[in-house]
C-alpha cells in the first residue's frame, strides 16, 4: 500500500502546475501577444531591409554589367578587337598573331586612301 500512495500525488501535483501555467497564460495573454508582437516588427523590419540591400546589390551588378557590354559594344563598333576578346585577350591574340595586326593596318589604309 505504500507504493500506491508514493505515486498518486504525482498526478495530482502535474494537475496543479498545468492549471498553474493556464492561469498565468490567461492573466498575461495581452502581454504575451503584446511582446510577441513586438518580435514580429523587429523580425519583419531586419527581412525588409535585407531584401531592400539584396536588391540595391543586384542593381548595382545589372548597371556595371550594362556599363561593360556598351563599352566593348563601341569597342566592336570602332574595330577594336578588345570589344571580342577582352582587354587581356586581345593583348594575347596580338601576341599569338601579330600579322593580323599589320593586315588591319594595311586595309584602313587601302579603305581610307
Amino acid at each position: 500500500m505504500s507504493k500506491s500512495r508514493a505515486n498518486s500525488g504525482g498526478g495530482f501535483g502535474a494537475l496543479l502546475g498545468l492549471m498553474l501555467i493556464i492561469w498565468v497564460i490567461v492573466k498575461l495573454i495581452w502581454w504575451i501577444l503584446a511582446a510577441i508582437l513586438v518580435g514580429l516588427y523587429f523580425v519583419v523590419r531586419a527581412i525588409v531591409r535585407e531584401s531592400r540591400k539584396r536588391a540595391d546589390l543586384k542593381a548595382a551588378h545589372r548597371d556595371a554589367l550594362a556599363a561593360r557590354a556598351d563599352q566593348q559594344h563601341n569597342w566592336v563598333l570602332q574595330g577594336d578587337d578588345r570589344g571580342i576578346y577582352g582587354a587581356e585577350g586581345a593583348e594575347l591574340m596580338h601576341y599569338l598573331y601579330p600579322a593580323t595586326d599589320q593586315v588591319k593596318r594595311l586595309n584602313r589604309g587601302a579603305i581610307t586612301g
